[in-house]
């Protein structure tokens, strides 16, 4: 019989469940409940990540991906990652600027909330996810904050004063 990694051995009988299923028990779980089993998974795959199979990895990657503010929280509170986290000068310019980057002619294959929660977890933003998802997609950089951004100052028309 095959030894159970630290990832199976999380669930009954050391069998990891159809992913969907499982975020469907994970939402009718009690908060605190749900709380604690991911933080399990999250710090499994942490600890083991290159050891994991690939399907495993997937499961875990859907995971997240259901509740991507549970994750970010996690990696905050949790982790070295919430103490070394960038504060920036300039956050509500940075997300104008990730809004032409990232946003304009987005792909489907462009995550916003994905971005979002990447962001939470490296920056020091006090925003949820959703929100700075929605901020990204919204947020419109002003024509001197562009100017700013490309090193150029404001021209002025000397003509009207």
């Amino acid at each position: 019989m095959k030894k159970k990694n630290k990832f199976e051995l999380l669930f009954p009988n050391g069998k990891v469940p159809d992913v969907n299923e499982f975020n469907r028990s994970l939402d009718a779980m009690s908060e605190e409940g749900r709380k604690k089993f991911l933080e399990k998974i999250y710090k499994v795959s942490f600890s083991v990540w290159t050891a994991l199979p690939p399907s495993q990895q997937t499961f875990i990657e859907a995971v997240i991906a259901h509740d991507r503010q549970a994750y970010a929280d996690f990696v905050q509170q949790k982790t070295v990652m919430g103490h070394i986290r960038y504060t920036l000068r300039h956050p509500a310019l940075f997300i104008r600027t990730l809004h032409l980057i990232e946003a304009i002619e987005r792909t489907a294959k462009t995550s916003l909330s994905r971005l979002a929660m990447s962001i939470t977890i490296c920056f020091n933003f006090s925003e949820k996810v959703k929100t700075l998802a929605e901020n990204i997609s919204k947020e419109k950089p002003t024509s001197k904050e562009l100017l700013i951004l490309s090193g150029k100052t404001e021209i002025k028309d000397d003509y009207n004063g």
